[in-house]
């Protein structure tokens, strides 16, 4: 188990619903107090944010070489400064949800450490930058470790690398496709990783729609991450998977319905017994049968409402014989048995 903000993220806790503002709403802080409100309504326990510093994220002059000049320049266009992380956080605490944030360098670890934020979460390429997790794992803050794009060994390294210096984590499964295809998840990595690691395991879901959370979180998953926006005709590379406000409160809805039904004990309910009384069989003469004569299984059936002796008793009422005359379709009681 792990926690902060005082939320719960483990296998007792109620599953936690973490809306990824990312960069969906571009550079409209107005619009992302928006997406706060709008995720905070539908039930979101979080909303998670980007936080870049371009310079420090990225080398200019490899990522243009590469043909990915327009990446790197929207990397700035997306950079928020300090007003306006303090701003959101601000808004996330008026509305009672959790700021969250990836931070993609050592200067955006310094920002959030300055913002005072309670958790962090480490995207999928951040994987293998053991220089990042090995900062951010000594604020002492818990981590929400993405592991997209990396085998297990990869995730074993890096677990490795966590134990030593993070006083709590937290791993999430993630295809980094956009969007994935449900056939694509492989949704038992997350109990496979639970066992394996002994740390709560949850999905970072790259899919439309909500089915496949809905399933990790029946399978599990301690957290499960969407992309979200207000609406999904806006520009915006992750828009397309990204769930809209009617489909995350659906996916809250699933978080609470996985965590009332979870528990592993089997419980008869005062409902159940009702429906019992009449769903199950009682042993019932099968022909008409005269006080004193030996009951056989031939002579005896069991049908339906379950008034008299129990239908699992059967074979104990065989062999005995009839305390007084019973006509056939008979409901038989314990003292019309010798």
């Amino acid at each position: 188990m792990i926690s902060f903000d005082g939320v719960d993220v483990g296998p007792e806790a109620r599953p936690v619903v973490v809306a990824e503002a990312g960069v969906n709403f571009r550079d409209d802080i107005d619009l992302a107090k928006a997406f706060i409100e709008e995720a905070a309504a539908a039930g979101a326990d979080a909303v998670k944010f980007q936080t870049h510093v371009q310079s420090e994220e990225m080398v200019e002059s490899e990522m243009r070489e590469l043909d990915l000049g327009g990446l790197y320049d929207r990397m700035g266009v997306y950079e928020l400064s300090m007003a306006e992380h303090r701003e959101l956080k601000a808004h996330c605490e008026d509305h009672g949800v959790t700021f969250l944030s990836t931070p993609f360098s050592i200067a955006g670890v310094e920002r959030l450490e300055e913002l005072g934020v309670d958790a962090y979460k480490v995207g999928s390429g951040e994987l293998t930058n053991h220089k990042l997790l090995r900062t951010i794992a000594e604020t002492g803050k818990p981590m929400i470790v993405s592991t997209g794009m990396h085998s297990m060994d990869t995730v074993r390294e890096t677990v490795a690398l966590l134990d030593e210096h993070a006083d709590s984590f937290a791993l999430l499964y993630c295809v980094s496709e956009y969007p994935t295809e449900p056939e694509d998840f492989n949704l038992g990595v997350i109990d496979r990783m639970a066992e394996e690691f002994g740390v709560p395991v949850g999905f970072s879901d790259h899919s439309t729609g909500v089915e496949a959370a809905a399933v990790a979180m029946a399978r599990g998953a301690a957290l499960v991450e969407k992309h979200f926006t207000i609406d999904r005709r806006l520009p915006g590379g992750d828009q397309e998977v990204s769930v809209e406000p009617e489909e995350l409160a659906k996916l809250a809805e699933y978080a609470t319905l996985c965590h009332v039904t979870r528990d592993r004990e089997k419980q008869l309910r005062e409902d159940e017994a009702a429906i019992a009384d009449w769903a199950r069989h009682s042993v019932v003469t099968a022909a008409d049968i005269e006080a004193g004569e030996t009951f056989t299984d031939e002579t005896l059936t069991a049908k339906r409402p379950g008034t008299g002796i129990p239908a699992d008793e059967f074979y104990d009422v065989v062999g005995k014989t009839a305390a007084r005359d019973l006509d056939a379709n008979t409901v038989v009681q314990a003292d019309d048995v010798n």
